[in-house]
């Protein structure tokens, strides 16, 4: 009985590890690329449907186009003016200086 246990439980294990081999190395790249494939197709799909109505908006807006409602004038800024200059002083008239009384 002891023998027939221990050729059990190591058919068993090894039927797993087979399992668990094939599981990783088949069944789950095959269902990852066809997971993959969908969501690129979905992508796509939406992708190119935007790109078209886009496009579609671009040649409608187009015709009815006039350039001068979206003309603005910009109208350049005026410097102000100081209200009093200051004016040099003339080198050529002397200097008063206060003397000591």
């Amino acid at each position: 009985m002891n023998r027939k246990n221990i050729l059990i439980s190591i058919s068993v294990l090894g039927i797993g590890i087979i399992l668990y081999k094939l599981l990783l190395g088949l069944v789950i790249p095959i269902a990852l690329f066809v997971s993959l494939g969908y969501v690129l197709k979905f992508l796509l799909k939406n992708s190119e449907s935007d790109s078209v109505e886009e496009v579609s908006q671009i040649f409608t807006n187009t015709e009815n186009y006039e350039s001068n409602d979206n003309i603005v004038e910009i109208k350049p800024i005026e410097e102000e003016k100081p209200v009093e200059e200051e004016k040099p002083v003339e080198e050529d008239q002397p200097v008063e200086e206060e003397k000591p009384e």
